[in-house]
């Protein structure tokens, strides 16, 4: 279905002359009304639907999922919207499981049609990339006005081809460089309207996590392979292989979180909206506590925690996320926004590109 943003549509109406100056620089603090009961009906729900249809249902149940999310975070007293289509999302999926599937089939019976579909999907990649972008930033609108990422796939192209080039001749220690360049690509070109976000985050500032992250992931890794050495005699139980594999399962993945929100909190810091100037304030000690419990209580409940561990950590970040400045006397229209389907934004998903903001 084609969406056309060309209409106007005031955000907020201008405060009158004498009340502007001198201009007020309120503090507006995010907030999340969801709860774990609540979502966790959702997911059940969801949860059944997509197995007991083979997986047919699972874009209704992501879009169930994101306007839940979504309706319940405030900004400023109003909610936030996603737009986004499961039909079209379940076309995204099925062209690239389509792609996928003859990709496999060609390389298992070394079919030398397997080099040309992996050359051509190594070449669509940044288109995938850039279309991922526009999706992910228009479905989402704040007061009848959506986001939008105005870069040009070329610009993918030629960003892509250049982090690339440089982790390799590296030998990955420009990977956080990489990761950073990438990110700001998207925040660079992305807009509220017809207002432009502007962010003055460098390389630099992502060494720091990144090299603490691959740190903490290898010495974790470290011990567990010196503690099974150890276990040798005992592992035939299979409860100690079994522990271990959860708990280096629990190092990577609360390791991995903390760092998202390490490198969000960066970024957001560094980034402003026209006079809007935003503010994430979540802090190491307390990120770190609160994804190792969520963690022991996913293994505890075998992942039946996990709707209020989501709910948990959507609450704890936007309790910690501000916009300063007056939203009152801010105005932003819709602009034009290009028809791309899920496509882009379903391949990107699968390949694990993070162009979350």
């Amino acid at each position: 279905m084609s969406l056309d943003f060309q209409d106007t549509v005031p955000m907020a109406l201008g405060a009158p002359p004498e009340e502007v100056l001198p201009p007020q620089r309120t503090l507006h603090r995010l907030s999340f009304h969801g709860s774990g009961g609540e979502y966790f009906r959702i997911w059940v729900v969801n949860l059944a639907l997509s197995v007991l249809t083979l997986g047919i249902y699972s874009p209704w149940a992501k879009v169930r999922a994101q306007r839940y999310f979504h309706a319940n975070t405030e900004l400023d007293g109003s909610r936030f919207e996603y737009h986004a289509k499961p039909l079209n999302i379940l076309l995204g999926r099925g062209m690239l499981a389509l792609i996928f599937i003859t990709g496999m089939a060609l390389a298992q019976n070394l079919n030398p049609l397997f080099l040309v579909v992996l050359t051509v999907g190594l070449a669509l990649l940044p288109w995938l990339i850039a279309s991922s972008m526009r999706f992910k930033a228009r479905i989402v609108s704040w007061r009848g006005v959506r986001f939008a990422w105005m870069g040009s796939t070329a610009s993918v192209y030629l960003r892509l081809l250049k982090v690339t080039f440089l982790t390799i001749i590296t030998f990955g220690i420009y990977y956080f460089a990489a990761s950073h360049s990438l990110k700001r690509l998207f925040i660079d070109k992305l807009q509220f309207g017809d207002k432009e976000f502007e962010c003055q985050s460098t390389a630099g500032s992502f060494f720091a996590p990144y090299f603490s992250f691959g740190l903490v992931v290898t010495v974790g890794n470290k011990i567990l392979e010196a503690t099974e050495l150890h276990l040798d005699k005992l592992s035939e139980l299979g409860i100690f292989q079994v522990a271990m594999s959860v708990l280096g399962i629990g190092i990577s993945f609360v390791a991995y979180q903390v760092l998202e929100c390490m490198l969000s909190k960066i970024v957001q810091n560094a980034t402003t909206l026209g006079s809007l100037q935003l503010i994430n304030e979540v802090e190491f000690t307390e990120v770190l506590s609160l994804y190792i419990v969520n963690f022991i209580f996913m293994v505890l409940t075998l992942g039946l925690y996990w709707p209020w561990a989501r709910i948990r950590a959507m609450q704890y970040r936007a309790d910690h996320f501000l916009v300063v400045g007056n939203l009152e006397a801010m105005q932003s229209h819709n602009i034009a926004a290009q028809n791309t389907g899920a496509f882009g934004q379903e391949a990107a998903g699968v390949l694990d590109f993070d162009v979350s903001f």
